[in-house]
């Protein structure tokens, strides 16, 4: 009796050892991520999750300055994460760090009511991946531009003076870009951003001058073809010989030449050559104000839209059934266009002006013509907004201009400058409203556009996007102006009685941008300097956001934003 009673007091021990034991080590990682979790080599196990993140964005705002080099025989390229235009504002992210969501995982690592997983924290190591949005086909097309003076080129066709002409092929280099992109996610999940060498192997062209000759008529019959008319309403697109011929692929298959219409090229010929004489956004009638009552000022406009698979599918049969004519299939998108005069839309519901003194013209021009769009626009009760799709094609057809960026250490334009003053804009007059935002990013760099810090809203075709829904029982009209002291947005309709509170923003780990790099380029005379790049503080900043509904009901949110440090950029000419 006396055994059995000393084996259970033991037992109690044992048990009240291993309580206090669980109980103390729950109490020390109530706010931290459990033991022995890693990134790759860095650990973020014991780390709260301010910490883990502030840890991680230490590596990722070094690489996102320094980038990943890539290198093939003597020729290399770095790889920036974000690409951005001279003032920062225009910005594509080629990879994006998703940083929180990474953390959250690691922080329920352990938590899942399995004391084994729990005990074997203890004793072993956990590796786990950041997680990643990679956009692969630009970055291997990036790797392609530079390295494609390595590549085996195939004998092919060109005109010149309207003859047809043969080139003679080349031996070289073909280059494994999926094994590469393979090796950059892999390190990238590990936060490893050392240099990738890419691998390839020497061979022969496949397809060689003499097996050009041997179909050279039947390709001239087939480019006899041209002028090749497309046909809508009363719009005639010609198909000339020089553009057929880029769209032509030649297969070897049995050591027999197949002349055929290559189905990507094509797609991509209707769309920079077809699509974009016939496509027309649709637009939303647009509306004024006067003496209370909303007026119709401005018809909406039917859509158009090409279908681009059935265009593609008839072109590839032209060798196979040649045609001269091609009328085109086209979709037309009716809009609603008319609206009751009595939609109760009384008085400001929200409205921002954000100046933008130092700005270009060009910048200006674009912030003009974006308000041209939105201003006018009605939001039904419980409609969403999307700022992408309302603003349409943003290229020159709308009166948008072109801006400097920089890609592969050269100097490239493309198009929106200038809209995220819109964007910003929009969201400030919308917070105030307390309407709900529903999708909404920071930019990537912290700019003295948008002051103060974490109070911003980037767009960039097709994403992010700024979104918004109208949740009360009223229309909602935009009216949206360039004026002397900047852009004015304001949201009428009708109050209901929501309150809104808001906090200021507060920023916090400011981190110092590296030292200023010097791009070698040619693009520019031998040795001429030119700055491109300003520098900006990385920092964090957040504020807290409160909604009171009329029947009580309170909606809290705190809007967070992460801003990556930016070096200075100087480009120097070879």
């Amino acid at each position: 009796m006396f055994l059995k009673n000393k084996k259970i007091k033991y037992i109690l021990i044992a048990f009240l050892i291993i309580g206090f034991f669980y109980f103390f080590f729950e109490l020390k990682y109530s706010q931290k991520i459990y033991p022995n979790i890693y990134i790759g080599e860095v650990k973020i196990g014991g780390l709260s999750k301010e910490e883990a993140k502030l840890i991680i964005n230490e590596r990722i705002n070094n690489v996102n300055q320094e980038g990943i080099k890539f290198l093939y025989k003597e020729k290399e390229i770095i790889v920036y994460p974000i690409e951005s235009s001279f003032d920062a504002e225009l910005v594509n992210n080629l990879i994006n760090f998703k940083v929180n969501e990474t953390i959250n995982e690691a922080l329920l690592i352990g938590r899942n009511g399995k004391l084994l997983e729990k005990f074997n924290l203890l004793f072993n190591k956990k590796n786990i991946s950041i997680k990643i949005d990679l956009r692969e086909e630009e970055i291997t097309n990036n790797l392609r531009d530079v390295f494609s003076f390595y590549y085996p080129q195939d004998s092919y066709f060109y005109l010149e003076s309207n003859v047809l002409k043969i080139e003679k092929e080349k031996a070289g280099d073909i280059i494994d870009y999926k094994k590469g992109i393979q090796k950059l996610k892999d390190n990238l999940g590990n936060l490893n951003f050392s240099n990738i060498s890419l691998a390839g192997q020497y061979t022969n062209a496949n397809i060689t001058e003499e097996n050009c000759l041997s179909i050279r008529n039947n390709l001239q019959q087939i480019l006899d073809l041209t002028p090749i008319t497309l046909e809508y309403e009363m719009k005639k697109i010609k198909i000339n010989k020089d553009d057929l011929l880029d769209i032509i692929n030649l297969l070897k298959k049995d050591n027999e030449i197949i002349i055929e219409i290559d189905r990507e090229k094509t797609e991509q010929y209707i769309k920079e050559n077809i699509s974009v004489q016939i496509d027309q956004t649709p637009r939303l009638p647009k509306f004024n104000l006067n003496n209370g009552l909303v007026e119709n000022f401005q018809p909406g406009i039917e859509g158009r839209k090409l279908d681009l698979e059935k265009t593609t599918e008839r072109l590839i049969t032209l060798i196979e059934e040649p045609f001269k004519n091609f009328y085109l299939p086209v979709e037309k998108i009716i809009l609603e266009s008319s609206y009751s005069n009595e939609l109760e839309i009384k008085e400001i519901i929200g409205k921002y002006i954000l100046g933008f003194a130092s700005s270009t013209t060009d910048r200006i021009s674009n912030i003009s013509n974006g308000s041209k769009a939105i201003n006018g626009l009605l939001l039904k009760p419980g409609e969403e907004f999307s700022l992408i799709k309302t603003l349409g094609k943003i290229d020159e057809s709308n009166g948008y201009v072109k801006e400097a960026i920089i890609k592969n250490n050269s100097i490239y334009y493309e198009f929106g400058g200038g809209l995220c003053h819109l964007s910003t804009t929009l969201f400030r007059a919308v917070l105030n409203s307390g309407l709900p935002v529903t999708m909404r990013q920071n930019h990537s760099y912290h700019m003295s556009y948008y002051e103060p810090a974490g109070m911003d809203a980037t767009i960039y075709d097709p994403l992010p996007d700024f979104k918004f829904v109208n949740d009360t029982e009223k229309y909602i009209l935009i009216q949206a102006e360039v004026r002397e002291e900047g852009l004015s947005i304001e949201l009428w309709g009708t109050n209901d009685g929501r309150i809104i509170n808001m906090s200021e923003p507060t920023i916090y780990n400011i981190v110092k941008p590296n030292p200023t790099r010097m791009i070698k380029t040619t693009t520019l005379p031998s040795q001429k300097i030119q700055c491109t790049q300003s520098a900006y503080n990385g920092l964090d900043a957040y504020f807290d956001y409160e909604v009171i509904y009329p029947d009580g009901e309170t909606k809290k949110r705190r809007f967070e934003s992460h801003y990556v440090p930016r070096q200075g950029t100087c480009l120097i000419g070879i």
